[in-house]
């Protein structure tokens, strides 16, 4: 009514719609139950209430129709993603009457909600429905909407008259306030995957300083429980039963020992999940012993809960225990997603990979080079970490010495690198590219198949930088004028090459980190059948260039060698550190992917000749114009004149050497067949050159398996037209199936 929007302070403007101003309430006496006032007292500070009802009503007679939308001049597109319609359950948390009815915390609590006397069956569903909750919060939903929606977190003080419960939600907590700073400082999640946010809930507990003291406390309060419970369980016989019904336990009714080794495990696997973030998030090297012990332990009540689990906690307690709206207050209008049932397997089996992938993210420290840390990564990645075990691995490559790492990479000692100002600025610009690739890395595939844009821009910034310092060799060239060079002549000889050097292992780095972007996409399914050709014809010559660039690396570290072994006094000291047999490794192993990748590309032209692979169809594009917006990503050196890494190659090239029309069926499978053959050759001869050795490039054995199935199939393919072919990725490599 027009008389009480006067005496609240509203005023209409030209448009028909109010403008807020906040009225003074006046006197100390409390306003109408029901009324705009009351309702103004009740929200959060910093908020303001409009009252609407009117102008509301007001449109709907005047036209307003159904979907319909009421918003102020300066409403914008970003404000449409969070409005709401008004009366739908579905976005209006405000018409659903449990939502209007739940109360606070405090209102619950004194109403004599979430009690601390609590039967077996009920303290474990409580405790079970936590932990489900808190895994549906790693996989993506608010806290607001699933830890917290548990009364006991609310007022942890009260919990003092139940130790179980006192242990397992102050553990839950710190869990949650490690694991937001752990994501926040990471910096590799998206809102998708993770929200930090925790919407001004109670995770810092007022007076209490949330650092290693107060992990420290509640980890030795935790233990000195679980360590209680299982020594009563122990002197208990498996028949027999007994009371715990006490101050500091008040659980009614007797247990068996099995019933408290249950409750025992519940406490140490809190314990357990602290102590490994804990253990990962720590400086220096991580304690693998402890690491393992901790791990067995989770691994253990793991099992104790698989086996006694109350899963159905959440739904079974949530009228004394879980509230689905009770943090309304610190949530956006739209009603809450949350847990109402939980599969055991799945809420076990999420801890149980995460304790896999903390296992794997220990062994960063072992990685001494850049290939092999990029091999540890991708791994990790293939796996499909969540973000919390992503982001601690984050974390872990900021305590890893990429100084030494990246200097044994490039085959240059760290001293040597140092010893003059060009080459300095070399280590960190090799440095700086590779903790971007790292990082990369440890994003989800998607967010990685666009990072590797941003490293090879990167990359190619820094090459540029380092070209700088280059000047023309010829005058310097280790020939036969090389006996009578001056010392300070020879010096400068064995920087420039060292710089050389530098900027080739750069050059190889690049058609790494192309390769990983263009592969991923079959992991994103980004890639249609008819387009595998081209995809891998690119890979293809990626590898052959990658083997080119190391080539050309190793045989500038063999310059820097031989110029150093002409300089007298200090500057003769070793400075190259790459092994011969590595190098040779490395290519024989590039070689026979290459080789293999060849023989893909001409089994995928055969298949196209026998109509099992057709070429897309592009109705508004040129076959052109898709190549060169699969590729030209890849190519991103700052400066057009200098040289890319790494090196574009134009579609003519492509389209030269998947020309196959004068060739029949049969000597294109020929061809194939004879190229699988070659690169199984070639791993035979590295693993009997080298043995073991070549196998930690890649996993040799895996691509044998694809070589062979293909070389078998390619051959029945071009022998019959009557056997029908279909093709498969496995490991993002083809694998042509035949069947009859």
């Amino acid at each position: 009514r027009a008389g009480d929007r006067d005496r609240a302070g509203m005023e209409e403007g030209e448009d028909g719609l109010p403008r807020a101003e906040a009225s003074e309430a006046g006197g100390s006496e409390d306003p109408p139950e029901g009324s705009l006032e009351e309702f103004r007292r009740s929200v959060l500070p910093g908020r303001t209430v409009v009252e609407v009802t009117e102008v509301l009503k007001r449109l709907c007679y005047t036209g307003l129709g159904p979907g319909g939308m009421v918003h102020p001049p300066a409403f914008s597109l970003l404000e449409a993603v969070s409005a709401i319609e008004l009366g739908d359950p579905k976005v209006d948390v405000g018409s659903i009457p449990e939502a209007r009815n739940c109360g606070t915390p405090a209102d619950l609590l004194a109403a004599g909600l979430a009690p601390l006397r609590l039967e077996y069956d009920i303290l474990l569903g409580v405790l079970d429905g936590l932990l489900a909750l808190e895994a549906s919060w790693y996989k993506g939903n608010f806290l607001a909407e699933t830890v917290y929606t548990s009364l006991y977190l609310h007022d942890l003080d009260r919990l003092e008259g139940n130790s179980v419960l006192r242990a397992c939600c102050e553990l839950a907590r710190l869990t949650c306030l490690r694991v937001v700073s752990v994501v926040h400082r990471a910096g590799v999640s998206d809102e998708e995957d993770f929200c930090t946010s925790y919407q001004g809930l109670p995770l810092h507990v007022p007076g209490r300083p949330d650092g290693a003291d107060e992990t420290k406390r509640w980890q030795g309060f935790a233990s000195r429980v679980a360590s209680k419970l299982s020594k009563i369980a122990l002197r208990t016989q498996p028949s027999d039963e007994v009371s715990l019904d006490c101050e500091e336990l008040p659980i009614p009714g007797v247990l068996t020992a099995k019933q408290m080794e249950a409750l025992a495990s519940r406490v140490r696997l809190r314990q357990a999940l602290l102590g490994v973030i804990e253990c990962l998030e720590r400086d220096g090297d991580v304690d693998a012993r402890e690491l393992d012990r901790i791990v067995s332990d989770a691994r253990s009540c793991l099992g104790s809960i698989r086996e006694t689990h109350r899963f159905g906690g959440v739904k079974d307690g949530a009228k004394f225990a879980f509230f689905r709206y009770l943090n309304k207050a610190h949530m956006p209008a739209v009603p809450p997603r949350t847990v109402e049932h939980c599969d055991p397997d799945e809420v076990v089996g999420y801890f149980e990979s995460f304790l896999d992938h903390a296992v794997a993210i220990a062994k960063t420290d072992s990685c001494k080079t850049v290939g092999q840390l990029e091999r540890h990564l991708a791994d990790l990645s293939d796996a499909n970490p969540e973000t919390v075990a992503r982001s601690l691995q984050c974390l872990r490559l900021c305590r890893l010495g990429m100084r030494d790492l990246v200097s044994a990479s490039v085959g240059l000692t760290a001293k040597y690198l140092e010893s003059e100002p060009e080459l300095g600025v070399c280590l960190v610009k090799c440095q700086e590219v590779t903790e971007a690739f790292a990082k990369a890395l440890c994003f989800n595939k998607c967010q990685q198949h666009r990072k590797c844009r941003r490293v090879l821009q990167t990359l190619n910034s820094c090459a540029e930088e380092l070209r700088v310092f280059q000047i023309p060799l010829q005058a310097l060239r280790v020939g036969e004028g090389e006996e009578g060079m001056d010392p300070e002549a020879l010096q400068r000889l064995r920087t420039e090459l060292s710089i050389s050097a530098c900027v080739r292992w750069l050059c190889c780095l690049s058609h790494r980190v192309a390769l990983r972007q263009l592969l991923l996409g079959f992991d994103l399914e980004l890639y249609q059948s008819g387009e595998y050709l081209m995809v891998y014809w690119y890979c293809e010559r990626l590898l052959a260039g990658q083997i080119s660039a190391v080539q050309e690396w190793n045989a500038l570290l063999a310059r820097v060698t031989e110029a150093g072994r002409r300089l007298k006094g200090k500057g003769k000291k070793r400075v190259v550190t790459a092994a011969e047999d590595e190098v040779m490794c490395t290519i024989f192993i590039l070689e026979s992917t290459r080789l293999a990748f060849n023989a893909t590309v001409r089994m995928l032209a055969a298949l196209e000749k026998r109509g099992t692979v057709t070429r897309p169809e592009l109705p508004f594009n040129t076959e052109e114009n898709l190549y060169s917006q699969r590729f030209s990503p890849l190519h991103l050196a700052t400066n057009k004149v200098a040289e890319c890494f790494p090196e574009p190659l134009c579609y003519d090239a492509y389209a030269y050497a998947t020309n196959v029309q004068d060739m029949a069926l049969g000597q294109l499978c020929e061809s194939a067949g004879l190229g699988f053959g070659n690169a199984l050759r070639l791993l035979s001869h590295l693993k009997a050159t080298y043995g073991e050795r070549g196998s930690r490039e890649e996993d040799v054995g895996a691509l044998e398996r694809t070589c062979k199935a293909n070389q078998i199939a390619v051959k029945l393919a071009g022998r019959s037209d009557k056997l029908k072919c279909d093709l498969g990725v496995e490991g993002r490599a083809l694998v042509l199936r035949i069947r009859t």
